[in-house]
């Protein structure tokens, strides 16, 4: 795997990434969200399993997740939250002897199941985000060269424990996911991030959030053009077809678009994100997150009629995680009255 060391490198040389973009973990477990209960129910189970050293159940629970595709209401992967619960000891901002530890306990997660991708997998996201944490959240100019050193050498470790996970399995969609996190670095290439995104695909189509990371990478602020990332989700969201293909389209969008002051792919079709949407309701059901996140790209997108319908259906309970605060909720209603599309900004209408 001497390309992704490369890549390690040239993060370390250029710096060009923010810590919201290649450091981030998708959460599907907020507290925000009364649907998300069953999530969170599931990470604490996960967590506690880790703690008490279970490392015989939480293989099981693992390829469970990942062979049946077990997912929650509103579609997310039941694996995705495994991998969640496992990134880290629970905040960056934890001391680096309560990291040290964490993953010294992944380290006897190996030692108790060397025939396990599972542990390498968690152990190269605990890797990836505390080297982030020696990095810190700021420009480049404000990182020490101890900083830079404890990157390297974390990133590094990551290279070798993914290396090591593949050779056991390559069927984990997460494995996938780790990866594209490097492809957000500078000159990675864009051939070495199209092909992991290809890989991801044939490994697990359905894993959505593999799809999300490579078009992030596609967006003009990173290593794309305008319309790359729009064009690539169309051609994927066909290659699927079906409900499951519209249902991926409305996730991206909702990946990338929502609960932002401007859209990231505003080129997106809005009739195929309200196909999406239905698709997401036939299969999975929606959750109060979704609702929220819709009306909210219906608002900025001037669907008054369609906006009015989710307003309803939502009620009183406004998402912090799409609105920030009530006072936006709020104001986003308000702006119904107006003709075209809006910004969603907070400001006054």
């Amino acid at each position: 795997m001497a390309w992704l060391k490369l890549v390690f490198g040239s993060l370390i040389l250029g710096a060009m990434v923010s810590a919201s973009s290649w450091a981030q973990s998708s959460s599907l477990a907020t507290e925000s969200d009364p649907d998300s209960q069953p999530a969170r129910s599931f990470q604490i189970q996960v967590r506690t399993l880790f703690n008490q050293e279970n490392f015989s159940q939480l293989d099981e629970i693992a390829e469970a997740a990942r062979s049946q595709k077990q997912r929650f209401l509103g579609g997310g992967w039941k694996l995705k939250a495994f991998y969640n619960a496992l990134r880290g000891p629970g905040s960056l901002t934890s001391t680096d002897d309560v990291w040290n530890a964490h993953i010294e306990r992944l380290g006897r997660w190996i030692a108790a199941s060397p025939s396990s991708s599972a542990p390498r997998v968690a152990l190269a996201g605990s890797y990836i985000r505390f080297a982030w944490k020696a990095r810190g959240n700021g420009v480049a100019g404000t990182v020490t060269p101890e900083g830079w050193k404890l990157l390297s050498e974390r990133l590094e470790k990551a290279c070798d424990t993914l290396d090591d996970a593949k050779s056991i399995s390559a069927a984990d969609p997460q494995w996938y996911w780790e990866m594209e996190t490097v492809a957000l670095a500078k000159d990675c290439g864009r051939d070495t991030a199209e092909k992991v995104a290809g890989d991801a695909s044939s490994v697990e189509p359905g894993y959505f959030y593999n799809y999300i990371q490579y078009m992030n990478y596609l967006l003009p602020k990173w290593h794309g053009q305008p319309g790359d990332s729009e064009d690539f989700l169309k051609s994927t969201s066909d290659r699927i077809g079906g409900a499951e293909g519209d249902f991926v389209y409305f996730q991206a969008a909702m990946g990338l678009n929502c609960c932002r002051r401007k859209a990231q792919m505003p080129n997106l079709s809005w009739d195929r994100v309200k196909q999406g949407f239905a698709a997401l309701e036939k299969l999975y059901g929606s959750t109060n997150e979704q609702l929220n996140a819709f009306a909210f790209m219906a608002v900025r997108q001037g669907d008054s009629e369609t906006a009015r319908e989710l307003f309803a259906r939502i009620g009183d309970n406004w998402d912090e995680n799409v609105w920030s605060s009530k006072d936006r909720f709020e104001r986003s209603k308000a702006t119904l009255s107006l003709d075209g599309k809006n910004d969603v900004t907070g400001e006054a209408p």
